[in-house]
């Protein structure tokens, strides 16, 4: 074991030895390329999320309906932030009406080759879990609008959500639906005053 463990020990020291000389003529490495631009979000991107970014209070008003003849009122928070690279904007809903609680998450983000928004909505009173909205959401004017055409008892219900006189402090939003072909009728108003900034979005996430 000895002289085998010397001879080992002898043949590794010669190695080493030639490895160093070996390296000695490696030629100095040349200077590396620079890395690809990351490609920036859309302009769209950027118009919705300078609008709606940040922390924002909120008064909900439910119009008279089946089961609220005097209508309702709610309370609660809603967060929009930019999604990884600022490609997206993402919504949290925390609100209380009466003595129920309703949550709820959103995305938003731009479709270059329909050249509108698409938005997906989850949320703690759906049925469904989430829903993709089966419109594009635009711009009409300095107002956003987003809208959806679904099936309830039958019948097809045509849905439109509406963000307009927005300041940097405060907007209003506005929920109407109605039977397809007929006319809407609002169903929620709500008044957002703005609490904080949002948070700017993770580089960490941008190219994955």
């Amino acid at each position: 074991m000895i002289c085998v463990s010397f001879g080992w020990a002898q043949q590794s020291g010669n190695e080493s030895v030639n490895r160093s000389a070996d390296a000695s003529r490696v030629p100095p490495p040349t200077s590396q390329a620079p890395s690809p631009t990351t490609p920036q979000p859309a302009h769209e991107m950027q118009r919705l999320t300078n609008m709606l970014s940040g922390r924002w209070s909120i008064g909900q008003a439910f119009e008279p309906r089946g089961g609220m003849p005097k209508g309702v009122l709610g309370q609660g928070t809603e967060v929009w932030r930019p999604g990884p690279g600022a490609r997206s904007l993402i919504e949290e809903f925390q609100t209380r009406v009466g003595d129920r609680e309703f949550s709820g998450l959103g995305v938003i983000w731009w479709d270059a080759q329909g050249q509108g928004y698409r938005v997906i909505w989850c949320g703690s009173a759906n049925p469904r879990g989430c829903v993709v909205m089966s419109k594009l959401a635009h711009w009409e004017g300095d107002q956003f609008a987003i809208g959806d055409e679904f099936e309830r008892d039958g019948k097809k219900v045509v849905y439109r959500e509406v963000f307009s006189e927005v300041t940097p402090d405060s907007f209003i939003q506005t929920i109407s639906e109605g039977e397809s072909g007929g006319e809407l009728k609002r169903t929620l108003t709500i008044h957002a005053s703005k609490v904080a900034s949002a948070a700017p979005a993770d580089p960490n996430h941008e190219n994955r």
